[in-house]
């Protein structure tokens, strides 16, 4: 009786230990992306909540792309502008982000204190600061479960060999090429570590360039461009999570014994995530520091497309009270400059108008001829080449109250290139005003410097003035686009 019970027994203990999961000792890194985050600072607190929950399941390292400012007057106008984003990053935990051409708005002094005052590591490979020793080094490794992973930092340099924007901007600093400084360094750094990321602020279009070029990439984590992506090229992983922090990509490396097993990557809406209150309170916090920035300015009587805000802002151009009576005929405004992609129906706070142009520009008047009008808007259009994409060419980037045509050739390369600007317009010189990046980037510098003059007026201050106009009857947006792509 008693043998029959020890062997009920075992029998009893090998079925409980057949039943139980064998011991593993696998574990998991999530490398969680950002990018062209424009100080979005709403969307910090469910970023947040994602990236906690991701830390309960394994080891997490944050990184960004790139553009973390330009966007929200809450950081941008700051007594100390940018700082409020960097103190938010600082609170969900970032680890290695890069430059984007955007960190560089504000100047040298700006962009060392956000990166003085970050607790995370800020890499960028073509870089080069005159003036003195900014601390941003090409590349970092972090060592994770005995994983040696490698973070590689980029910005773009599509014009003229620098980043877009205005030239003051770059004036302290140097770049070398951006495609052929990520192929250099990944060469370089590939054999030494485990695994390599690129934090690439050139665009898709380089992205994929590179990619072909070399695999010393495991994996692109782009911006610029404000795409979607989430894809495997060239054996290379290339993802971008469009801007404002609406998607983030996570690679899940699955570790056993210091070795990578699998890597699988995911991109998610941070808006299935609930609100941090703890970072929620700092966002608030935040956006009580002026409370001018909250002062009602107007009323949208319905809601406002991207092409009913540039109509608006041509508008402000265009009936702004000038000191010396100048009364324009002809106004433009570039698409990259309209930061608004919509304004909603209801009131429109002060805040809303200075995020339409963080930049802070000014406003140039003269007068121009149809054909010089002609030359910039197509010199724009054709720009690039295939070596070196445009990513602002090959549409009607320049916004304008006189509705244009752009005739389009017969015989395309990658894009159709266009040959001619029709406008419903006399043949005759015509008085203009547009914004100083106009007047500074894309106009021929003889007819700028000799017939164009600046105001030292703000866009910011035409578009206030212009919103105010509509009193009480409100702000009725032309949500119509007036320049368009036709076949010769």
């Amino acid at each position: 009786m008693q043998k029959n019970l020890i062997l009920l027994s075992l029998a009893l203990l090998a079925l409980v230990s057949c039943s139980q999961p064998k011991s593993s000792n696998e574990s998991h890194i999530y490398i969680i992306s950002t990018n062209d985050m424009h100080a979005n600072i709403e969307a910090m607190p469910r970023l947040a909540t994602l990236v906690k929950e991701y830390e309960a399941k394994g080891e997490v390292i944050l990184v960004d792309s790139g553009d973390r400012v330009t966007g929200n007057a809450y950081v941008d106008d700051d007594a100390e502008p940018g700082i409020p984003m960097i103190e938010l990053m600082n609170e969900v935990g970032y680890d290695v982000v890069t430059l984007g051409n955007h960190e560089f708005d504000k100047g040298r002094e700006v962009l060392y204190a956000m990166v003085t005052a970050s607790e995370f590591e800020w890499v960028c490979a073509n870089v080069s600061d005159m003036v003195g020793e900014l601390p941003v080094n090409p590349y970092t490794t972090l060592t994770v479960e005995d994983v040696d992973i490698a973070f590689v930092g980029v910005v773009a340099t599509d014009c003229n060999g620098r980043p877009l924007g205005g030239e003051e901007a770059y004036k302290d600093f140097s770049f070398a090429d951006d495609c052929a400084t990520a192929y250099d360094v990944s060469q370089s750094v590939a054999e030494d570590v485990d695994f390599v990321v690129l934090l690439s602020h050139m665009g898709h279009e380089m992205d994929l360039r590179l990619s072909s070029m070399s695999h010393g990439y495991d994996w692109i984590a782009g911006g610029h461009s404000h795409d979607t992506v989430n894809e495997t090229i060239d054996g290379v992983q290339i993802s971008q999570n469009r801007k404002d922090v609406r998607y983030v990509t996570i690679a899940d490396l699955t570790i056993k014994n210091g070795e990578i097993l699998n890597v699988e990557y995911t991109q998610v809406e941070s808006a299935n995530y609930i609100e941090d209150e703890t970072v929620r309170e700092i966002v608030d916090e935040v956006k009580a520091r002026d409370p001018g920035l909250n002062t009602i300015e107007g009323y949208a009587n319905s809601y406002v497309t991207k092409d009913g805000v540039a109509n608006f802002t041509c508008d402000a151009l265009l009936n702004y009270a000038y000191a010396d009576g100048f009364v324009p005929e002809v106004v433009f405004y570039h698409y990259g400059g309209v930061r608004l992609s919509e304004i909603k129906e209801g009131d429109v706070k002060r805040v809303d108008i200075l995020n339409n142009d963080p930049f802070v520009s000014t406003i140039y008047v003269g007068d121009m001829s149809v054909d010089e009008m002609r030359e910039f808007i197509l010199a724009k259009y054709n720009s690039g080449t295939a070596e070196k994409p445009d990513k602002e060419s090959h549409y009607a980037y320049f916004y304008s109250n006189v509705p244009y045509e752009i005739v389009l050739g017969d015989t395309p390369a990658d894009y159709p290139d266009a040959v001619d600007v029709r406008y419903g317009i006399e043949p005759r010189r015509y008085r203009v005003a547009m914004c100083n990046y106009i007047a500074e980037n894309y106009i021929d510098k003889e007819v700028a410097e000799g017939r164009l003059r600046q105001t030292n007026v703000t866009v910011r201050e035409a578009m206030l003035s212009q919103m105010r106009s509509y009193g009480e009857a409100g702000f009725t947006p032309d949500n119509n686009v007036y320049q368009v792509e036709v076949k010769r």
